[in-house]
């Protein structure tokens, strides 16, 4: 009985301590992620604040409720179309180049017997991570400016005429393609350094002895041993699919008009029209849109991995 006590006691201690460790995060959560959630009801209502009175008694009490009308957005402007067309193809590219890439630089990375030269690199790529996009456009900017930037520069002194990078659209699609990856690339690949390290090294022995070249040690081992963590980062990508990275879209292309039909983003767009209109309804729309679309791409796509490989599916 007192040994049953015991490891009771000593159960309760350990969870106790994995209580505290995980309570900073979930407060977090509960603040941020839940508590928020209450805003749903914006994109319902037609927002109408009365001074004098507060956020509760605005929303719930001086809004009338609208149904659906605050969706119309997805109808009225003929832009919508282009708008998630742009939304869709730089996530969807961004999505699998973000995967394929930092797959290939880890798998190389761990080939390199060199260790400062190792870190080095691995310093080197995940340093863009930390930049702001707001450093990341001004610095682009530099290079790209019509008169003095370093591109351009370039291009005349080699008797070319300059571009006019930020009126010409047909260059923006593989620059912010080239950006993004550039960005997320050393963060993702240290994912993936770590989900290899943690493979067992006499798989790749073994494999050694019997003759294996390194395409066969990567088809054969390091690619199977990564398919549960590429499989859950796919999953979750999925799950925003509908969303964008602002900065990347905003930010970069300094917000210019003449390039906006290639690089406006659904994010984007919402924000312009929460500033010109402050129209809450209808960015609370767009956003209950997009969290739905992207919930239930999520439980198909785990759907359909659960059933392929149930051990690469989140539950």
């Amino acid at each position: 009985m007192n040994k049953k006590k015991y490891r009771r006691k000593k159960q309760a201690r350990e969870q106790a301590e994995f209580f505290l460790m995980s309570l900073p995060a979930t407060v977090w959560y509960i603040l941020f992620c839940y508590l928020p959630l209450f805003g749903i009801v914006f994109a319902f209502k037609k927002f109408t604040p009365v001074p004098g009175d507060g956020l509760f008694e605005n929303l719930f009490v001086n809004s009338k409720w609208v149904g659906l009308d605050n969706f119309s957005f997805l109808t009225i402007s003929s832009e919508m179309s282009g708008i998630i067309f742009n939304t869709l193809f730089y996530n969807i590219v961004l999505l699998i180049a973000g995967i394929v890439i930092p797959v290939f630089f880890a798998i190389l990375l761990t080939e390199v017997r060199n260790k400062a030269f190792t870190g080095f690199v691995q310093m080197v790529l995940i340093l863009p991570y930390y930049l702001s996009w707001v450093v990341v456009g001004y610095c682009l900017y530099g290079f790209l400016a019509t008169d003095e930037g370093q591109f351009n520069r370039v291009l005349t002194l080699f008797g070319q005429e300059a571009i006019k990078w930020y009126q010409e659209p047909e260059y923006w699609r593989l620059i912010l393609i080239l950006i993004g990856i550039w960005k997320s690339l050393g963060y993702s690949m240290v994912i993936y350094l770590c989900a290899i390290t943690s493979i067992d090294r006499t798989l790749y022995e073994s494999a050694a002895i019997d003759g294996a070249g390194f395409f066969e040690r990567v088809f054969y081992i390091t690619l199977p041993q990564l398919r549960t963590t590429i499989a859950l980062i796919f999953i979750m990508q999925i799950g925003s699919i509908m969303n964008s990275d602002f900065g990347l879209f905003y930010q970069v292309p300094m917000d210019s008009d003449a390039i906006q039909g290639v690089t406006q983003t659904l994010d984007v767009y919402v924000y312009k029209a929460l500033m010109t209109q402050a129209n809450f309804g209808f960015s609370a729309a767009s956003s209950f849109l997009q969290s739905t679309v992207g919930l239930v791409l999520l439980l198909i796509t785990n759907t359909v991995i659960n059933k392929i490989d149930p051990e690469s599916s989140l539950i």
